[in-house]
């Protein structure tokens, strides 16, 4: 079931690769190469739109491409998030080992984010026009690798977000 009426901003719960985008910290969106912006909201966008790949190949395929707002029914555009943290439910959204690549300085976290304008609400989720992560939970100390606390740190500062370190402090109103 899906629904359209939602009132004001709501908060969600999502992934993202926290890494050093040269040496600036960012958020980058796990599925995507998106990367959040540290002043602002992310405004979703849709793939249908002209002069996207997808588009492209839409027209080679000689499908019509539409433009439209993000996010809109009958397609799956606009920024994601979850209804609802619960780890057995969801277990890849507890925090990560950071990856141990020679070139990978990086680390998935999970945090609150901040959605308004168009939202969809779904079964276990939303997909939203706005959205501006305002948490991080921290990665255990146990899989923490070297340098992953002051990565988190500096993304924390940058983005002017809170790191908490329980999931229960991330369902806490921002």
């Amino acid at each position: 079931m899906t629904s359209s009426l939602v009132v004001g901003p709501l908060q969600g719960y999502r992934y993202w690769y926290a890494k050093w985008h040269g040496d600036q910290p960012v958020l980058q969106s796990v599925y995507r190469p998106t990367i959040w912006p540290a002043e602002g909201a992310l405004r979703a966008t849709c793939e249908a739109r002209p002069g996207s790949l997808a588009a492209w190949v839409r027209r080679v395929l000689a499908r019509r491409t539409e433009t439209h707002p993000a996010p809109a029914w009958g397609c799956g555009c606009g920024v994601y998030s979850l209804t609802r943290l619960k780890a057995d439910e969801h277990p890849e959204l507890l925090p990560q080992a950071p990856q141990r690549g020679p070139f990978d300085r990086g680390v998935h976290v999970v945090g609150a984010v901040l959605l308004w304008g168009r939202v969809i609400q779904h079964a276990d989720g939303y997909r939203a026009e706005y959205a501006r992560p305002v948490k991080l939970l921290t990665v255990p100390a146990l899989v923490r690798g070297r340098g992953a606390q002051s990565l988190l740190d500096a993304v924390a500062e940058r983005y002017a977000i809170h790191l908490v370190t329980r999931v229960e402090e991330l369902m806490c109103p921002a």
